[in-house]
């Protein structure tokens, strides 16, 4: 049991469990984009997809999907303040030998970054999942074609984007990520042991790429908006 606990409270376990973490919200990004992009198809595709996607297993999918990234990103937070004490107490000592390492923007604000989008989660979920925040574009409904009653996902997105201040709040938010991910992506492959320098250096293109995608991707929406693009 003591050889257990001494592995749950090594930097290496919690760097596995930021990694593990942190690649299970990527995957729901890329998802969540997806679904996003559907607003340029149409407002009935976009309110079907939400209507399907709550009735999905009567209703306990979404819910299990919810409780389950709300543990990974409980787990990520935690476990990427706790790294950061431990490094801020690793600097403090001084080593016979040391080497100079290269870092970014990005990675030395990671925590800051990190804390900061989750400031952006909390206002984001109380605006289009809980419909707390700026509630005058959540409760409207829409007819599909087949005669099913939904909330209208579409009109309260092109509603809420059409105001400048909260597209511009969406985008920072959008960028934020961007930054994260980007260096979040070869942090986890590092931790996951990739070293082969011509493994690094494509895990690092494919993060630039990937990173760029999601922010990019999930900006165009209030861009679109706000250009009159999508009405």
């Amino acid at each position: 049991m003591k050889s257990f606990m001494t592995v749950v409270r090594s930097s290496i376990f919690s760097k596995w469990l930021m990694a593990i973490s942190g690649l299970a919200w990527v995957g729901f990004l890329v998802g969540h984009l997806a679904a996003n992009l559907l607003i340029f198809v149409g407002p009935d595709a976009l309110n079907a997809y939400g209507a399907d996607l709550r009735a999905l297993g009567h209703g306990t999918a979404i819910w299990g999907a919810r409780l389950g990234l709300l543990v990974f990103f409980v787990l990520h937070v935690t476990t990427g303040i706790r790294l950061a004490r431990l490094n801020r107490s690793a600097a403090g000592q001084k080593y016979a030998k040391s080497e100079p390492r290269k870092s970014t923007i990005a990675s030395r604000s990671m925590l800051l970054s990190g804390l900061v989008i989750l400031t952006y989660l909390v206002y984001h979920l109380a605006h289009f999942t809980w419909g707390i925040a700026h509630s005058e574009y959540y409760n409207g409904t829409a007819t599909l074609p087949d005669g099913r009653v939904v909330h209208d996902v579409y009109s309260m997105l092109v509603a809420s984007f059409s105001q400048p201040a909260i597209s511009a709040l969406y985008i920072v938010g959008m960028i934020l990520i961007g930054l994260h991910l980007n260096h979040a992506i070869a942090s986890a492959a590092q931790t996951m042991g990739v070293s082969h320098p011509r493994y690094v250096a494509l895990i690092r293109k494919g993060a630039v790429a990937l990173s760029l995608a999601v922010a990019l991707g999930f900006m165009t929406v209030p861009l679109a908006v706000l250009t009159g693009l999508v009405r």
